[in-house]
């Protein structure tokens, strides 16, 4: 039986004395401890919505990703409530994204940080397609961008021009740098000489723009400004200026490029993410040092070398104004598709970082918008060879944190925030009544009182010593001069209260009026400065015409929320625009439809028609499914300017657009709510009145322009009405009966007449 037992303790496997897990288990341990905070986490956010209030302001930060640390900085400073894994009993106030709109359909209500389609509306060959549009219909206006080449679709017309530009002998011999299309932080970016030196791969799309080498330096380093701008709404249009901004520079001492220096990435290239990489990075604290700088610093020192800085900004801004005008209608096109008319969804903003790079005349050069730029605080920091510690930066601290605080002060509901400050304001007046009341009231400080002495003569021993009781004894000699003193004491300390009194009803409007100087400096030392429509309002004006022609290309897409406008909404267009009688047929229509159709396949290899369809968000969840065949926006717009060119010839293109549009506004007779931007504002502030949509008709610009102060928009209406109505049947009778007075008169009329005459007649 011992044997037996013995044998069978022999095939148990002995106990480790030290267990030792492996990779994967350690790893599958990890992951069961994140996902057991995680479910602490939601269970405590759980159970501390369910006592929220009502006018609680709540942000979403479940998807905010890198933007978490300066964005819980700024909830927890303004007292907002914050949902770091959603909220499912119902929306948020406002969700900070970092991914793309498209990619979170579980939003219905509030307002998202991210516009629907913006990533591809900010890539390089979108972003400058729109403004390459503008400068053909305003060449003075819009030329703070190089000249760009779209490849591989334009590389025949970018090989022809670097031949005449040495056929030419152009010195400094000219240099181009490629980028590619959705490229960010740096990557795929070259600089070239010879067309033979672009190589496209797997057939990705790249812009090829003019290198800008004759660029101001600072300490002998290339450098240029992020920007950041938040585009508030679009309907009406409302965006800002951060003022202030980074400015980035390169590692390496700045050199026009030769060919040997031309693969040198840390000179000709400002990228943050790219220059950190280098071994001379510089790291310093300070505003006016290092490879990050704040860019009120660098513009202090442009103006320290005796240039001027308010010029600069205010160029800089003009640029921010005329990019976003320009890119308006294609935000509009696609804001349609992702939430079309009539139907519950997010409102959107969203913060766009520009990149302007300075010439060495001060003039700032448009480099790229990006439509998600970086708002992280932590940079990296080497703290042995090989070893990096993120630490937070006090440069993207100075810039970032008041940029992302006033951002949801602006985007937040106004009528949470009024009560929000109503709130605060009561917390505040209350913490410095508190304060005020403690030092009026200072404590006295406590004297211990002797109410006996100890008499010792220098004759008595230690027991003879005795207490004498020295305050019953001062009472007994002073009855009669402390019964005086305590009437006068009584009245002193009558009108002291009274004193205290006044005082107290001063403090209480002093601090009132102290509460409200703190939230006016409060407001006042905002960050974000407003462009439009406070100052360049009647400025960008004239550049909105683009918006028409996106409320037209709008109006006849045939599918709901569909981007392209199929061949049957582009014969509807023509036809219900009348343009037949401008000797347009139906042929010709057909036959420009296809040829700007195979065009814009061809320039956008990327997103042909072959690519099918393209979802926005999911069916079932209120996505919509979009069709990628047909006729895009600027398709359709070059369509409108070739049939401007043809029918409504004009000594210069924007006037022929601007005729096409107002007699296609006029023959469809659409109303202000069917057509955005018919009448614009601009004339009814030069009248002194006061803008509003719902007017019967849409006017042409022609007809605006006659306008004078004794008329009215009423009159003008009126009458154009009167033009287009059809004459009744009572009209025509009484313009018979006016005919027949004036034409026929009786015979015995006349006789009458002609006896009755004076002989002083004949």
């Amino acid at each position: 039986m011992a044997a037996s037992k013995s044998f069978l303790d022999s095939l148990k496997k002995p106990e480790p004395t030290s267990f030792k897990m492996t990779d994967f288990r350690r790893e599958l341990h990890l992951r069961h401890k994140r996902d057991e905070h995680a479910k602490k986490e939601r269970m405590k956010a759980l159970q501390e919505s369910k006592l929220i209030s009502k006018y609680a302001i709540t942000i979403d930060t479940s998807r905010a990703r890198s933007n978490c640390d300066v964005l819980r900085m700024c909830v927890k400073e303004l007292g907002f409530k914050e949902y770091p894994f959603g909220r499912k009993d119902n929306c948020c106030d406002v969700h900070w994204h970092a991914c793309h709109f498209e990619d979170n359909p579980e939003v219905y209500g509030g307002k998202v940080n991210k516009f629907p389609g913006m990533g591809e509306i900010c890539s390089k060959m979108t972003l400058f397609r729109c403004l390459d549009i503008m400068r053909d219909l305003f060449p003075t206006d819009y030329d703070f961008y190089p000249r760009t080449w779209y490849l591989p679709a334009q590389f025949h017309e970018f090989s022809c021009e670097i031949r005449k530009m040495h056929e030419r002998r152009v010195k400094p011999k000219p240099t181009f740098i490629v980028k590619p299309d959705t490229g960010a932080q740096g990557d795929g970016i070259y600089l070239l000489r010879e067309p033979n030196e672009y190589s496209s791969f797997n057939g990705k799309c790249h812009v090829a723009q003019e290198y800008m080498s004759n660029v101001y330096l600072i300490d002998k380093f290339k450098f240029d400004f992020r920007v950041y701008v938040l585009l508030k709404s679009l309907e009406p249009l409302e965006f800002y200026i951060c003022q202030e901004g980074l400015a980035r520079f390169s590692t390496l001492p700045y050199e026009n490029p030769t060919n040997k220096n031309i693969h040198e990435s840390f000179m000709h290239l400002t990228n943050y993410s790219l220059n950190k990489r280098s071994s001379t990075f510089n790291r310093s604290d300070r505003d006016d040092e290092g490879s990050k700088r704040t860019l009120t610093s660098v513009l202090r020192r442009i103006a320290m070398n005796g240039h001027d800085s308010n010029k600069v900004w205010k160029s800089i801004e003009r640029i921010v104004c005329k990019t976003i005008v320009a890119i308006v209608p294609e935000m509009k096109v696609e804001y349609q598709a992702a939430v079309p008319p009539g139907k519950t969804g997010p409102s959107c903003f969203q913060v766009l970082g520009f990149d302007i790079l300075l010439l060495h005349n001060l003039k700032p050069i448009l480099l790229e918008i990006n439509a998600s730029p970086s708002l992280s605080l932590d940079s990296e920091q080497e703290v042995s060879p090989g070893v990096f510690e993120y630490v937070i930066s006090p440069k993207d601290e100075e810039v970032k944190y008041p940029l992302i605080r006033d951002t949801l002060l602006h985007v937040v509901p106004i009528d949470k925030l009024k009560y929000f400050r109503k709130r605060k304001k009561r917390r505040l007046l209350k913490k410095l009544k508190a304060s005020s009341s403690q030092k009026m009231k200072r404590p006295e400080p406590l004297v211990k009182q002797r109410t006996s002495i100890v008499i010792i003569k220098a004759d008595e021993s230690d027991e003879e010593k005795r207490e004498v009781n020295v305050t019953q004894q001062m009472s007994e000699m002073h009855m009669d001069i402390d019964s005086s003193a305590s009437h006068g004491e009584s009245t002193a300390r009558d009108a002291n209260s009274d004193d205290e009194r006044e005082s107290n009803l001063k403090s209480d409007t002093e601090l009132d009026e102290e509460v409200d100087n703190y939230f006016e400096t409060k407001l006042r030392e905002s960050c974000l400065k407003q462009l439009y429509p406070a100052i360049y309002d009647e400025e960008c004006e004239r550049y909105r015409i683009l918006e028409r022609v996106a409320g037209l290309f709008i109006y006849f897409l045939g599918i709901r929320g569909s981007l392209r406008i199929g061949p049957t909404g582009f014969r509807t267009f023509a036809r219900k625009c009348r343009l037949n009688r401008k000797g347009m047929t139906n042929a010709s229509v057909d036959i420009m439809y296809i040829d700007l159709q195979r065009r814009w396949d061809h320039m956008n290899p990327e997103r042909t028609s072959g690519s099918g369809i393209k979802s926005i968000g999911k069916k079932g969840n209120g996505g919509s499914i979009v069709s990628n065949t047909g006729l895009c926006y600027q398709g359709f717009l070059d369509a409108c300017i070739e049939i401007a060119r043809r029918k409504f010839y004009a000594p210069s293109k924007i006037e022929m657009l601007e005729n096409l549009v107002d007699h296609c506004e006029l023959s469809l007779n659409l109303k202000d709510n069917d057509l955005a931007n018919n009448l614009p504002r601009l004339h009814f502030r030069r009248l002194g009145l006061q803008y509003r949509q719902g007017s019967l008709y849409a006017m042409p610009r022609r007809i605006m322009e006659q306008m004078t102060e004794e008329t009215t928009i009423e009159d003008l209406l009126k009458a154009h009405e009167k033009k287009l109505r059809q004459p009744s049947k009572e009209d025509i009778e009484s313009f018979l009966r006016r005919s027949r007075r004036t034409i026929y008169q009786p015979s015995s009329t006349a006789a009458v007449l002609s006896a009755h005459r004076s002989p002083d007649s004949e």
